[in-house]
């Protein structure tokens, strides 16, 4: 039986494509495992390998061949089982909080076995108490179905919010394609396992947040780790930030100027016999923080500009980006994530390279 006939026969009783490897490719120990007759044989060395496997059985066939017919055959089969047919949406979801800060741990055994089969969605228990996940399968290949699932599972989790009384969040989420005959895999939340410390190292680091700034950029970096909502990473590592690189601002007028202005302001009509918006007028004119010679958002660029080796019209930007985005999403609700993570990350950034430098000097 040649190759061509025997992969189509292999197809034909439910055998699988798994890996097709050109003669350069052939891992040394697959080589090895191949029959010592093959191995031997020169002629094999400039052959490709076709893997197939059966789905049920896990019975895998190894196909060695130079047949260009049954190489072509092998790659065509390979990208039908692997063409989308459909998205998988696989989210790690938590119960974090309630309406006392006091509870923190929660089981939600019950809850989930209620949920499952919602919207023909898998719900089941995840690996640490409070938290769940939730698997959609979607016919459909577009993005933007995929990502109205996840509108609606946050949506979901709003209604659980008002009922429950328990803030719920989308820890992780993933969108895969779901190919036609191949596993559809999600990818997971990043692990981290953490390095010991050594005493030594604890009086180092405590040396190096001695001051009062470096102490508040660590603080600042830790509220913002904790969190899991975007804008209030963003809220705490902004405090962190205006307080080390704002500085003290000065006034924009000398006195001189501000008396000078005092008296035209009482030379026009509609103020002259108003004393309270006089004295409100002179209180804005002799506040910095209301009139500064240099904008809050220019003070923080010229101090993070050097520390972060970036220019000052560059840090000027990102600064002025990440104060906006910081009122915009103290006054409204979004789930529109990207801007504000940039600007986590720039503050960040920030934060770490004065700790470094703290270090250094």
């Amino acid at each position: 039986m040649d190759d061509y006939t025997k992969l189509e026969q292999l197809l034909a009783e439910g055998y699988l494509v798994r890996r097709i490897f050109l003669p350069s490719e052939i891992p040394p120990e697959l080589i090895t495992n191949l029959d010592s007759e093959i191995l031997h044989d020169s002629s094999n060395k400039a052959k490709s390998l076709v893997i197939l496997e059966h789905p049920s059985t896990g019975r895998q066939v190894r196909i060695l061949t130079s047949d260009a017919r049954t190489i072509s055959r092998a790659n065509e089969q390979r990208r039908y089982q692997e063409e989308p047919i459909g998205t998988l949406v696989c989210a790690r979801c938590a119960a974090l909080g309630g309406r006392s800060a006091r509870q923190r741990i929660f089981h939600v055994d019950h809850l989930v076995a209620s949920l499952d089969g919602l919207w023909g969605w898998k719900f089941k228990l995840g690996d640490v108490v409070g938290t769940f996940e939730v698997v959609i399968r979607l016919e459909s290949t577009d993005r933007g179905a995929a990502e109205e699932a996840v509108d609606k599972l946050q949506h979901l989790l709003d209604y659980l919010a008002v009922c429950q009384q328990v803030g719920f969040h989308i820890q992780h989420c993933s969108i895969t394609p779901i190919p036609r005959l191949e596993l559809a895999y999600s990818i997971g939340p990043e692990e981290r396992l953490l390095s010991p410390v050594t005493p030594e190292e604890i009086s180092n680091i405590e040396a190096v947040l001695s001051s009062v700034e470096a102490m508040a950029a660590a603080r600042g970096l830790n509220q913002a780790y904790v969190e899991n909502c975007m804008p209030s990473r963003l809220s705490r590592l902004w405090a962190a930030a205006e307080h080390i690189f704002a500085g003290k601002p000065k006034r924009l007028l000398s006195e001189k100027e501000i008396k000078c202005l005092l008296e035209t302001a009482k030379g026009i009509e509609s103020l002259r016999n108003d004393d309270d918006r006089l004295r409100e007028l002179k209180q804005a004119l002799s506040d910095p923080e209301r009139l500064p010679l240099i904008s809050r958002n220019k003070r923080m660029a010229y101090a993070i500009a050097p520390i972060m080796g970036i220019s000052v019209k560059d840090a000027y930007s990102k600064v002025r980006t990440a104060s906006k985005l910081r009122g915009e999403h103290g006054h409204r609700l979004s789930t529109n994530w990207e801007a504000i993570e940039a600007s986590e990350k720039f503050l960040q950034e920030a934060l770490l390279h004065y700790l470094a430098q703290q270090k250094r000097s």
